[in-house]
């Protein structure tokens, strides 16, 4: 339970943060800092994933899942040094002046951003099987009746529309390739609306994991 506990925590931080412009600026810059704890706590917790990588078969899954959990891990940390990198309310100069103002940090910062926001999903659908599993059981639901499994079905579709959606709000194709981005039909949004297509966009990639996971 106190894992997902932590797990949950950096969940949230991680669409708070996504949420830059809902966010007073030193606020913004604290989280960012405070999103390494429990970050690095997952990564503790489960630190045998590092040493079972020398045992074992390898197959396609495992492969693409293994792909997944480094370039997670990769776009966290450049998320993190970027954004000390940008910093100038709370951690002002901590990389000099010249990075503080470069546009290329910026624009690193932004994708790395929602490169986590997709290998997130993408790992949490990897391992959604185990861990609704232990929730389930936990709440005591009976997934074999009717109302839960079309209650699933809904979900899952309502959360695949607004993620698409949520794609092309957020213009994700060119925040993932470093373009210079203005302004985006989803900064528009409600505050709540902003981060809610974040979620959005951050199940979908949860259910194509999760599609990935069982395939033979």
């Amino acid at each position: 339970m106190k894992r997902m506990i932590v797990d949950g925590l950096l969940f949230v931080l991680l669409v708070l943060l996504m949420g830059f412009h809902v966010l007073p600026k030193p606020l913004h810059e604290a989280l960012g800092v405070l999103v390494a704890v429990p970050a690095a706590l997952h990564l503790v917790w489960n630190g045998a994933w590092f040493s079972s990588l020398r045992r074992g078969t390898w197959n396609v899954r495992r492969a693409a899942s293994v792909f997944v959990n480094v370039a997670l891990i990769v776009s966290l940390a450049v998320a993190l040094v970027s954004g000390l990198a940008i910093a100038n309310r709370l951690f002002p100069g901590v990389f000099g002046l010249a990075w503080q103002k470069s546009i290329v940090a910026h624009q690193a910062h932004v994708a790395s951003s929602y490169w986590l926001l997709i290998f997130s999903g993408f790992h949490l659908g990897l391992h959604w099987t185990a861990l609704w599993t232990r929730f389930v059981r936990w709440r005591g639901w009976d997934v074999s009746s009717r109302r839960y499994r079309l209650g699933s079905r809904l979900a899952v579709f309502a959360v695949f529309v607004l993620g698409v959606a949520g794609s092309f709000l957020h213009r994700i194709g060119d925040r993932l390739m470093m373009k210079h981005v203005f302004g985006t039909a989803a900064t528009k949004l409600p505050s709540a609306a902003f981060l809610l297509v974040l979620v959005g966009i951050f199940g979908l990639y949860a259910i194509l994991g999760y599609g990935m996971a069982r395939k033979r």
